[in-house]
């Protein structure tokens, strides 16, 4: 068993999650991995994945326990592997299949309302070709889809740059087809590296837009590339306002005597001048890189200086599933206690 098609319909036929999904979406959804014996594979998960064996049999080497795994007993319970590295050893020529249930549970309650509602065909294939599509999966049906009407086309020439660093935000952008480079200055200077290149739906733009502010990074298309744009009221109307909790002083304060954490988004310099007590200090540049560090099951009040970056970051917490609001007015308007180290 070779072909993505058999790994779909093995896998349909034996977990149901995966039953309501059409095949062209979970084409795009499930990941294979083909071993001969002998052959062996790590996955490296800072997101929750689930690992399925197709066919044959391999050895998990986890923290150095080994399970002899085959489809068996993977296929309606898959291994789940959470911020840590596993290692799966083919023992027999092996098919392994692996899937973000983040994105599975996203397409689910997708198609779930697209059954309900009868959505336009357009839209579905749009949607389901976005590589991230949970900057969505918090909004109302009806905000997505009005997205999708309101996006005007773009042909962006190579080498040409879409926006660059201190530039006024204005628009939102999906890639339909081609690449471009993401470059992004350090945390402590104003150098630029690339950090990644984006491919077709993939999006960029969101951040100056939530925070009003300048933009921070570069993007210079590596190719002729094929966009589509939605402008700044479309995308503070449509996305801004749904995807963005904000809470005073006094109801976060609250939320803290309850049980919920409270996260630092600003620079460790900043941190080192003053912070709220009881913080966990992830800067707003590293979140996206380090959001498997939080817990799923908390709730979290996300704060900066002023309430701008927290904005983002709570807005990447949300399309991550992660129960977060931001602190209105920041550790600047904090009227409870501050420490300030020596």
């Amino acid at each position: 068993m070779g072909t993505m098609e058999e790994s779909v319909r093995v896998l349909r036929d034996h977990y149901p999650p995966l039953t309501g999904i059409p095949e062209a979406q979970l084409m795009r959804l499930i990941r294979t991995y083909e071993l001969d014996p002998g052959d062996s594979v790590t996955f490296c998960s800072e997101k929750e994945e689930c690992v399925f064996v197709l066919s044959g049999e391999v050895q998990q080497n986890n923290d150095g326990e080994q399970n002899l795994l085959n489809p068996h007993n993977t296929l309606t319970r898959p291994v789940c592997l959470t911020g840590r590295n596993v290692t799966f050893s083919a023992q027999q020529s092996a098919v392994l299949g692996r899937i973000n249930p983040a994105r599975l549970d996203f397409l689910l309650s997708w198609e779930s309302l697209r059954a309900d509602t009868g959505i336009d065909e357009p839209f579905q294939r749009w949607l389901s070709g976005l590589n991230n599509p949970l900057i969505f999966s918090q909004l109302p049906l009806e905000n997505a889809h009005e997205v999708f009407r309101r996006l005007q086309p773009y042909t962006a020439k190579q080498g040409e740059v879409i926006f660059d660093m201190r530039e006024d935000a204005n628009r939102f952008y999906f890639i339909e087809s081609g690449r471009a480079e993401l470059w992004r200055p350090g945390l402590y200077d104003d150098e630029l590296t690339l950090t990644k290149v984006l491919t077709a739906g993939d999006y960029f733009g969101e951040e100056a837009l939530v925070t009003g502010e300048q933009r921070n990074a570069r993007i210079r298309m590596v190719e002729e590339s094929s966009l589509m744009i939605l402008e700044k009221k479309d995308f503070d109307e449509l996305i801004n306002a749904p995807m963005i909790e904000r809470v005073s002083s006094r109801v976060a304060n609250a939320m803290l005597e309850e049980g919920a954490q409270l996260l630092d988004v600003r620079y460790e310099d900043e941190y080192e001048m003053e912070y709220i007590p009881g913080c966990i200090l992830v800067p707003l540049l590293e979140l996206r890189e380090r959001v498997s560090e939080l817990e799923s099951g908390s709730d979290y009040v996300v704060y900066c200086h002023s309430g701008r970056r927290s904005d983002v970051a709570a807005m990447i917490l949300r399309q991550h599933k992660l129960r977060a609001v931001s602190l209105t007015g920041g550790i600047r308007d904090w009227p409870y206690e501050i420490e300030h180290p020596e």
